[in-house]
C-alpha cells in the first residue's frame, strides 16, 4: 500500500469514526423539551413557556404547533430519583443557561496559556536554550491555534512549535525533544492527577468503574519509562545496523539524550509538573463553570468527580483518531456526566467547552499570521546568555 493510499484510508476511518460517535452522542438528544405523564403519553413542547419553568402547581408547556399547555404538576410522571419526568432539549438548556456564568468560563480559560508557557519556557532552559517569556508565549498562542481551531490535525501545534525554536539553535535534536517532552509531561500529570482521584474514590462511587482502566494506564506508563530509562535494559538492547543508515537517524539519537538528559534536572521536572496541574485546575474550573452555567448539578462537593470525567476525556482526545476526538470526547461525557443532567444539557456543555477552548485559541491567528511568533532573543546551549537573534 503506498503513503497516498494509506493516507486516505486512515482519512475515511477518521471520518467513520466521528460520525458512528456523534451518532451515538445524539441519542436521546432533543431539540424540544419532552414531558412523560403518569399515563404513558408524552407532550414535546418547549417548558416554561411563561418564563416560570419552576412553578408550584402548573407545568406550561408550549408544542411545536405555537399552542400553550398548561399541565398540573401532579400529572406528571416522576423518574427514579423522584423528580418530574422532564427530558429537557437543546433549546431550553441553552435558553436557561447562565450567559454571564459563560462568559466567566472563557475569562478563565483564557488564563490557561501563561503556566503553558512558562512550563515550555521552563523545559527549554533543561537543554541550556534560553528564550523569553514573552517568546514563549508567542510560540503557545500559535501552537494552540493550530491545534485547537484549524482542521491541520492535533499535533500541527507542536511540529510548529519544534520547527521555529529549532530554527534558531544548533541543537535542533533538543529543541524538538523539549517540545515533545512538553506534550508528554501534561499527558503524564493528566494521568497521576486522575489515578490518583479514582484509587482514593470512595468504594460505592462511579469513579470506582474508572479505577481500573485509570490505574491501568498509570501502571503501563511507569513500565514503559522504566524501560526507557533503565541503563541495564538499554544496554542489553543493539541498535540494528539498517536504523544506523537513515539520515534522522543522528538527530533521532540526540533528541533520546536529550529527554533521558532531563532526569537529571528533578526541580526543572517537579516544576513543570506543578505548572501543568495548575494549568489543568484552570481548565477544570472554566469547563466547572459551563456545567455550571447550563444547570448540571455541579458543586463543590463532587468537583474532585468533574476533574476526573472531564480528563477521562482529555484522555479520549489524546488517543487516535477524529481531530481534537470530535465525537469521541462528547459520547465520553454523555457516559460520564450522565448522573448529573440530561443528554441534551451535556450535549450542550460539551460543545460549550469546545467554543470556549477555541475562542482561546484564537488569538494565536494574529500570532501566525504577522510572523511575530518567530524567538527574537535566544541563547545558544551553552553559552548561559541570551542572544540577538536575526529574524528576517
Amino acid at each position: 500500500m503506498n503513503p497516498w493510499t494509506k493516507k486516505r484510508l486512515l482519512d475515511v476511518i477518521r471520518i467513520a469514526v466521528t460520525v458512528a460517535a456523534l451518532w451515538l452522542v445524539v441519542q436521546g438528544v432533543t431539540v424540544r423539551d419532552r414531558v412523560t405523564l403518569k399515563t404513558g403519553d408524552t407532550v414535546t413542547g418547549l417548558v416554561g413557556a411563561d418564563g416560570t419553568i419552576a412553578d408550584t402547581e402548573w407545568l406550561v408547556i408550549e408544542t411545536p404547533d405555537g399552542e400553550v399547555k398548561r399541565i398540573p404538576r401532579a400529572d406528571v410522571a416522576l423518574d427514579k430519583d423522584g423528580a418530574l419526568s422532564i427530558s429537557y432539549g437543546l433549546i431550553t438548556a441553552w435558553r436557561a443557561s447562565a450567559k454571564t456564568l459563560l462568559l466567566v468560563a472563557l475569562a478563565i480559560h483564557a488564563l490557561v496559556i501563561f503556566p503553558q508557557a512558562l512550563r515550555f519556557q521552563l523545559l527549554l532552559s533543561a537543554q541550556d536554550i534560553r528564550m523569553g517569556y514573552w517568546e514563549a508565549l508567542k510560540l503557545s498562542f500559535a501552537g494552540n491555534f493550530l491545534n485547537f481551531a484549524t482542521p491541520l490535525g492535533s499535533n500541527m501545534g507542536d511540529v510548529f512549535k519544534a520547527y521555529f525554536v529549532a530554527l534558531h539553535t544548533e541543537h535542533k535534536a533538543e529543541a524538538v525533544a523539549t517540545v515533545a517532552v512538553d506534550r508528554m509531561v501534561g499527558l503524564a500529570t493528566l494521568v497521576i492527577v486522575v489515578s490518583a482521584i479514582t484509587a482514593f474514590g470512595p468504594a460505592g462511587s462511579r469513579l470506582a468503574e474508572l479505577r481500573p482502566y485509570a490505574l491501568g494506564i498509570f501502571g503501563g506508563g511507569v513500565i514503559v519509562m522504566f524501560v526507557y530509562l533503565s541503563p541495564t535494559i538499554r544496554g542489553r538492547l543493539k541498535t540494528p545496523a539498517w536504523l544506523k543508515r537513515f539520515r534522522a537517524f543522528e538527530l533521532i539519537r540526540r533528541a533520546d539524550v536529550a529527554v533521558r538528559g532531563l532526569t537529571r534536572h528533578k526541580a526543572i521536572l517537579l516544576g513543570a509538573f506543578l505548572l501543568t496541574v495548575l494549568l489543568q485546575w484552570l481548565a477544570l474550573g472554566a469547563y466547572f463553570t459551563v456545567t455550571v452555567a447550563l444547570g448540571l448539578d455541579a458543586r463543590v462537593g463532587n468537583v474532585v468527580e468533574y476533574y476526573a470525567y472531564f480528563y477521562c476525556g482529555a484522555l479520549v482526545q489524546a488517543f487516535p483518531g477524529p481531530p481534537q476526538g470530535l465525537g469521541t470526547v462528547e459520547l465520553a461525557y454523555r457516559y460520564l456526566l450522565a448522573p448529573f443532567g440530561s443528554p441534551s444539557q451535556i450535549v450542550c456543555a460539551a460543545f460549550a467547552i469546545r467554543l470556549v477552548v477555541l475562542a482561546c485559541a484564537l488569538p494565536g491567528m494574529v500570532v501566525t499570521l504577522t510572523g511575530s511568533y518567530r524567538p527574537r532573543v535566544l541563547a545558544e546551549p551553552g553559552l548561559g546568555r541570551e542572544s540577538t537573534v536575526n529574524t528576517t
